[in-house]
C-alpha cells in the first residue's frame, strides 16, 4: 500500500505509504489542511515525505515544501478522499487474497496475528489480520477484532467490534456524499475492558486510543479517532462522537452523548442521559441536554 509522489509532482520522489492528521502528521504519510486550520500547516516542518493536499490562498514557507509534496485545491478534502480511495483500494485487494483460519476452538484467526500466552477466544469470534493481543486476554463469543493492537490482560465481550469503518464523508462537486476511507488502528492498553455488542471504530486518520484502565460497560459507540485516557469509565448506552478527548478517571453515564470533537477533563463527571456539546473542564459535573454545568446545593 503505496504511492510515488512522482507521480502527481515530478520535483518530488518519495513513497506515501500511509495517512496521517495534519494536527500530528507523521512522515510519508497523505494528509490536507483547509484555510480554517491553515495554522496546522507548520507542524510539517521539519517533517520528510508528507503528501498535504492544500487549500487555494493558504501560504506555504518554500522551506516547508523543500522536503515535502503540497498540492493546492480549491477542495483539498475531496483531493485527499480522491488520494486515498486509491490506497484503501491497493489495501483492500490485498486483505482479500489473505486467508482465515477456523480454528479447533471455532475461532476464525487472520493472518500474522500476535496473541499472547494464556488467551481464551471463544467460538465464533474472529481475529483480523496483523492483529497483536497481548496475554491473559478473554475474547467472547461472536467477536470482531480488526486493526488493532491490545495489550495485556484485555476482556472482550460478546458481540463487540473493534476496527469497524469510521463515520467520515465529504461532498464531491455535484453534492454526493462519499466516504473518507479508515485508514488508522484502534491501540488499546493493558487490563482494558469492552462490553458487550460495543463498538469501537479505527482512527480515520490516526489512531483510536483506549489508555490502560479504561472500562467500558454495554452497548458503547467509540466514534473514530477518540482518545480515551487512564481509569475513564463509561456507562452502557453512551456515545462518544469522532475526534473526542476524555481525560483520565472521566465518568460518563448512562445513555449520554458527546458530541464529536469535544473533550472531557481529567476527573470530569457527565451526567445520565446528558447531551455534551461543549467541553468539560476538569473535575466539572455537567447533566441535561445539552449539559450544562451542575452546580451542587450548600
Amino acid at each position: 500500500m503505496e504511492y510515488n509522489v512522482h507521480e502527481m509532482d515530478s520535483r518530488y520522489d518519495f513513497m506515501v505509504q500511509g495517512v496521517s492528521y495534519i494536527g500530528s502528521p507523521k512522515p510519508y504519510t497523505a494528509m490536507y489542511v483547509t484555510k480554517k486550520v491553515a495554522h496546522l500547516l507548520e507542524n510539517v516542518r521539519g517533517l520528510t515525505g508528507c503528501l498535504v493536499f492544500a487549500e487555494e490562498g493558504i501560504e506555504a514557507a518554500p522551506e516547508l515544501q523543500n522536503e515535502n509534496c503540497i498540492m493546492f485545491s480549491e477542495n483539498p478534502q475531496l483531493a485527499y478522499v480522491s488520494f486515498v480511495s486509491s490506497l484503501a483500494k491497493q489495501k483492500e485487494a490485498l486483505e482479500r487474497k489473505r486467508a482465515y483460519t477456523l480454528t479447533e476452538e471455532g475461532y476464525y484467526l487472520g493472518e500474522n496475528v500476535q496473541i499472547g500466552e494464556n488467551a481464551h477466544i471463544e467460538p465464533m469470534a474472529l481475529i483480523g489480520h496483523d492483529v497483536v493481543i497481548g496475554k491473559n486476554a478473554f475474547i467472547g463469543a461472536g467477536a470482531v477484532i480488526k486493526n488493532a493492537v491490545i495489550g495485556d490482560d484485555f476482556v472482550c465481550n460478546a458481540h463487540a467490534v473493534i476496527g469497524s469503518p469510521g463515520f467520515t464523508m465529504c461532498e464531491d462537486e455535484a453534492g454526493n456524499k462519499l466516504r473518507i476511507p479508515s485508514m488508522g488502528r484502534v491501540v488499546i492498553g493493558n487490563f482494558v475492558e469492552v462490553g458487550v455488542g460495543d463498538n469501537i471504530s479505527v482512527g480515520s486518520s490516526g489512531d483510536t486510543i483506549l489508555e490502560d484502565y479504561v472500562k467500558l460497560d454495554v452497548l458503547i459507540h467509540i466514534g473514530h479517532d477518540v482518545h480515551i485516557q487512564k481509569n475513564a469509565e463509561l456507562t452502557a448506552g453512551a456515545i462518544v462522537g469522532g475526534f473526542d478527548q476524555i481525560g483520565e478517571r472521566a465518568y460518563c453515564g448512562l445513555n449520554a452523548v458527546i458530541r464529536n470533537r469535544v473533550s472531557v477533563g481529567d476527573d470530569g463527571f457527565i451526567g445520565m442521559g446528558a447531551v455534551v456539546t461543549k467541553s468539560v473542564e476538569p473535575g466539572m459535573t455537567v447533566v441535561g441536554n445539552p449539559a450544562r454545568k451542575f452546580e451542587r446545593s450548600k
